[in-house]
């Protein structure tokens, strides 16, 4: 798919190198956090409604068909938390960038935030997912683990990739947490504080709010508000993350990496509650442009620099992943063995973060 020529006042930069063209939407960073606090609130009543229909099912005068309706009402709400859920993640993604909100105090205060209830601190994703974006693919790079390690077995990288799919939502937190925890004594010592922080929050959190459930014996709430939603989620989780670079051996960011851009208003819809994060490519190529900038960026990246698979649907790009689910690798080392370190370095200007 080829991507529409830049608009607006990039198009009256044509001529200009890439990074001239892209540094006034880096600058852009408009949105305030009361929007995202707004979505959180959004989502929580959501939940709570999800809990109220699960307190309505268990009551005992409830007739046979009265029961049959109200689970009638649980699956869509399921289907729209999960939604919810994921964008969530995209906020988590965006705060581990800095990139949330205008401010750095909200920006911190909203990621620490969702990072605890998706028992991933902020700090922790932070430098994972810093790793990942300097090391896309390569040997180094923690977010995929082990599709890109050659002398991993094919049962491992199977059976973990399955397991992601199943349980994403337990298994990519852990492997962000012991991912971490493993570079101990390479990371800052005040990042270390940070870290221990964060996980001290989580784990007092979760264990207060499963001593409540458990004291309540709220546990059918619990399932219909947080679990089962929380399981949908890891999976849309990990279907995105190997939609965006599994089966992928390319030697730049780009090639590395899947985009999708949509052009119908539907499309556009869903990308933007999803803080556009398919335009998967132009982020890490540029990851300072803020997420409601990079539409417009994407058609500045791929106008000027070319090759990269570009898709125009999701499910075009999941298409092109599935066959490779049967022998999970992701980066150039599986095609060129002799190239031990990773297809990016670190940019100090932050423009590959």
């Amino acid at each position: 798919m080829s991507v529409p020529a830049a608009q607006g006042s990039a198009e009256s930069a044509v001529g200009m190198p890439t990074r001239e063209r892209l540094n006034p939407l880096a600058g852009d960073k408009r949105r305030s956090a009361i929007v995202h606090a707004g979505a959180l609130l959004a989502h929580g009543a959501l939940a709570l409604l999800a809990a109220c229909v699960s307190i309505v099912l268990t009551t005992p005068d409830l007739s046979d068909f009265g029961r049959s309706a109200w689970l009638l009402a649980l699956p869509p709400l399921w289907a729209v938390l999960a939604w919810l859920n994921h964008a969530e993640l995209s906020r988590l993604h965006e705060a581990a960038h800095g990139m949330l909100a205008r401010h750095r105090w909200a920006n911190e205060l909203l990621g620490v935030l969702i990072g605890t209830l998706s028992l991933t601190p902020l700090s922790v994703y932070r430098y994972v997912h810093h790793q990942h974006h300097a090391y896309l693919g390569g040997p180094r790079d923690p977010e995929f683990w082990p599709y890109n390690m050659p002398n991993a077995p094919r049962w491992l990288r199977l059976g973990y990739s399955w397991a992601e799919l199943a349980v994403g939502w337990i298994v990519t937190p852990a492997l962000y947490s012991l991912r971490t925890a493993r570079a101990w004594g390479t990371i800052a010592p005040h990042q270390r504080r940070r870290l221990a922080l964060e996980w001290t929050l989580l784990v007092v959190v979760w264990a207060a709010a499963i001593g409540l459930v458990a004291a309540r014996g709220w546990w059918t709430i619990f399932a219909a508000a947080h679990l089962v939603p929380a399981w949908l989620t890891g999976i849309m989780q990990t279907i995105r993350k190997f939609t965006e670079h599994l089966g992928m051996h390319g030697d730049s960011i780009l090639t590395m990496t899947r985009t999708v851009v949509y052009t119908g208003p539907v499309g556009r819809a869903a990308s933007r509650s999803q803080l556009h994060v398919e335009h998967h490519g132009t982020h890490h190529r540029w990851a300072r442009i803020p997420y409601h900038r990079l539409p417009e960026a994407t058609r500045v990246v791929y106008g000027e620099e070319g090759s990269g698979p570009v898709f125009p649907t999701h499910w075009a790009a999941v298409r092109d992943m599935l066959p490779h689910l049967r022998d999970p690798r992701v980066g150039p080392q599986w095609r060129t063995p002799a190239r031990p370190e990773a297809v990016v370095q670190p940019d100090r200007s932050g423009r590959d973060r």
